[in-house]
């Protein structure tokens, strides 16, 4: 090795590590997604390019490491990697080296042939949520709303109990009948001597801001007489449609391996799938970091004070009900959000009913509708209901003012 070399290939190391950072950066699978989606042949094209890549910056960063310990002295390092001594080593583990991957590529080709023979291969992809979402009664009113009027009399005296909230409120996967906004009607009627009639003011996809939206113009034709706002946990993160499609791209899309490998689509698929765990819990939770989590819970603090405030002079009351996530309800694993929001529902002296006291400890399975979808099931509702129910018998109707 030259001078020349040498200064070449110390330039070089922190060029090429600047440049796979920048890529790594960007995550693997975004980068590999957008090119196997397409063609086979660029995806394999790229996977050799950055191996090359990366075994080119292990070289380089070996040279570098031999200078740094040369002190940084250009002839002192190149008098040593002339010595016939650190050549021969040098070939031992070159030796060695080679020895290791073929062992490894063995082992693979081993495990290949072993998998194929016992058909060892990752359990289908559960049914689409938008497959199941298309399978119910899904029709809305004039107003929007899911329900069987466009408009309530003048003089229906009944007590009007509208709910806001997201898809869990609207009822995804169920029939307007089995959705917990029509079963606490049927539970709360003979209680109330005028009648009631519950209100479904549920929106998919939605938050409270967007939520909010949508009363403004209903809540003078409507004139609730409660309102209850319904959360779910991913309310956090509503708005970051960005990193949603990250966890469903991680979750559901194969890459190219699966088409050639077994032990690899198995190793690709679990890899993804924790990776998308990981990043659904940061999600629920408003965000990876804490500064993300905290502007989160901020806009969500804000968006739900403002829904409140309107309710409230509107001359409703206003209470809160959330939701767990139904996901490993008796390993529970966002209890940070619900001891916040109960925290916040105290501040304000609103009625608050945190109904993952009623399901922590069951099984999601049962309580849900698939693997793949994690809204509540029929049984789910009615177990919802049942405790809203009684939450509005006892900590809510008391507290009407208006006749």
């Amino acid at each position: 090795m030259t001078r020349p070399t040498l200064y070449v290939r110390l330039v070089a190391v922190i060029l090429l590590s600047c440049a796979l950072g920048v890529a790594w950066s960007q995550d693997y699978f975004t980068l590999i997604h957008e090119v196997a989606s397409e063609r086979q042949g660029g995806a394999w094209l790229y996977a050799m390019l950055l191996a090359a890549a990366i075994g080119l910056e292990l070289r380089l960063l070996m040279t570098a490491a031999r200078w740094v310990r040369a002190g940084g002295r250009t002839a002192v390092f190149l008098e040593r990697e002339r010595s016939p001594e650190v050549r021969a080593r040098r070939r031992v583990y070159r030796l060695r080296l080679a020895a290791s991957l073929l062992s490894t590529l063995a082992a693979l080709v081993f495990c290949e042939i072993a998998f194929r023979v016992f058909n060892i291969v990752p359990p289908p992809p559960p049914p689409s949520v938008q497959s199941e979402w298309e399978s119910f009664d899904k029709s809305v009113n004039a107003l929007g709303l899911r329900e069987p009027w466009d408009s309530i009399p003048p003089d229906d005296r009944r007590l009007r109990v509208a709910f806001l909230g997201d898809s869990i409120t609207f009822g995804d996967n169920v029939e307007r009948e089995e959705a917990f906004c029509h079963l606490v009607e049927d539970m709360i009627t003979p209680d109330v001597p005028e009648g009631v009639i519950t209100i479904n003011l549920g929106y998919r996809g939605t938050d409270p801001a967007w939520q909010l939206d949508r009363y403004r113009p209903l809540r003078d034709v409507l004139r609730p007489d409660v309102v209850v706002q319904v959360v779910y946990p991913n309310d956090l993160g509503i708005r970051m449609e960005h990193r949603l499609d990250e966890i469903y791209r991680l979750r559901d899309n194969d890459l190219w391996v699966g088409t050639w490998s077994y032990v690899l689509t198995l190793a690709e698929r679990r890899i993804r799938h924790h990776l998308a765990w990981k990043r659904t819990i940061d999600y629920f939770r408003g965000g990876r970091t804490s500064a993300e989590r905290e502007a989160a819970w901020a806009k969500f603090r804000r968006d739900l004070v403002e829904c409140k405030n309107y309710v409230e002079e509107g001359g409703a009351v206003y209470a809160v009900v959330l939701f767990p996530w139904f996901v490993r309800l008796n390993d529970y694993l966002l209890p940070d959000v619900h001891a916040r929001m109960a925290s916040i529902a105290k501040e304000w002296g609103v009625p608050y009913l945190d109904l993952l006291d009623v399901f922590a400890g069951r099984d999601a399975e049962t309580l849900r509708v698939s693997l793949a979808n994690e809204h509540p099931n029929a049984a789910g509702h009615r177990l919802a209901a049942e405790h809203i129910a009684a939450f509005l018998r006892e900590d809510v109707l008391p507290r009407r003012t208006r006749p």
